[in-house]
C-alpha cells in the first residue's frame, strides 16, 4: 500500500539548523519519523489554549472510558490518541504531503468552494484565510491547504469556532481533503504565517482583515487562477 511505502522514504522537511546534515536530521526525514512526530504532538504546540484543551480532552476522556471497560491504560491511550489523530488531526494532510493520497485539482477546488460557503454562514467567524503557493494557483498532488479561522470577539464565539474547526477536520477526513486547520486571533495569525505569499480570503466579514492584509487574493480571484492553472475546460 502507498500509505505504508511512503513511511520508508525520505521526504522534504524543515529541520532545526543544529541537526541539518547530520544522521539525526536524515533519520527525521523518513516518513515513519514524520508520522510518529505528528501522532505524538498532533499540532498541539501551535494551537491556542482552547484548541489544546479540546485536543487533550478528546484523548483523555475516551481513554478513561476504555479503562473503565477493563482495557489496559496504555492500550486505551494508544487507541484514543490514534482516533484523535485520525479524525481531529492532520492525518490526511500529512499523507498528502508525503505523496500517498493523490488529490485531484477538481476535487480540491470543489471541496474548497464548499468550505467557503460553510464558513460564510457562521456568524461567530470573522474570517477564514488560506496561505501558501495556492495564491498563485500552484497545485501538486502533495498540496494541502493551510487554513486559519479568525473568530469574532467574545469567549463564546472562540469556543464555537474551536468546535467548528473540530467538525471541519472530521468532515475533511471523510471527504479526502488535505486540510491543515487552526483557530487564531488576527495578531497571532499575522505573526505565525508566512509573509512572502499573499493570503487567500476564503471568507471575510466586512473586510475585517484589511488592516492586517491590505494585499490579498480574494476568493473569486483564487478560483479563477486555480481553474485556469490546473483544470482543463473544454
Amino acid at each position: 500500500m502507498e500509505c505504508i511505502r511512503v513511511l520508508f522514504k525520505k521526504h522534504k522537511k524543515h529541520l532545526p539548523k543544529k541537526i541539518q546534515g547530520t544522521w539525526l536530521g536524515e533519520l527525521c526525514r523518513f516518513g515513519f519519523m514524520i508520522f510518529l512526530s505528528a501522532w505524538i504532538l498532533q499540532g498541539i504546540r501551535i494551537m491556542n489554549w482552547r484548541e489544546a484543551f479540546l485536543k487533550l480532552s478528546l484523548t483523555i476522556i475516551p481513554a478513561f472510558l476504555l479503562i473503565l471497560l477493563g482495557i489496559p491504560w496504555w492500550i486505551s491511550f494508544i487507541i484514543a490518541h490514534t482516533l484523535n489523530f485520525a479524525f481531529n488531526g492532520q492525518l490526511f494532510a500529512m499523507y498528502t504531503h508525503m505523496g500517498a493520497t493523490h488529490v485531484t485539482p477538481q476535487h480540491f477546488l470543489e471541496v474548497t468552494e464548499q468550505l467557503a460557503q460553510i464558513c460564510a454562514a457562521k456568524s461567530y467567524l470573522n474570517a477564514a484565510i488560506a496561505y501558501g503557493s495556492l495564491s498563485r494557483g500552484c497545485f501538486k498532488s502533495t498540496s494541502d491547504i493551510d487554513l486559519r479561522l479568525i473568530p469574532t470577539k467574545g469567549e463564546l464565539n472562540w469556543w464555537k469556532c474551536v468546535f467548528f474547526a473540530f467538525w471541519l477536520r472530521i468532515k475533511s477526513f471523510f471527504k479526502g481533503y488535505p486540510l491543515d486547520l487552526y483557530v487564531y486571533s488576527p495578531k497571532v495569525v499575522v505573526k505565525r504565517m508566512r509573509t512572502d505569499e499573499l493570503p487567500i480570503m476564503v471568507n471575510e466579514r466586512n473586510k475585517c482583515m484589511m488592516r492586517w492584509y491590505p494585499e490579498r487574493v480574494e476568493f473569486d480571484e483564487f478560483v479563477k487562477i486555480f481553474t485556469e492553472a490546473n483544470i482543463i475546460t473544454k
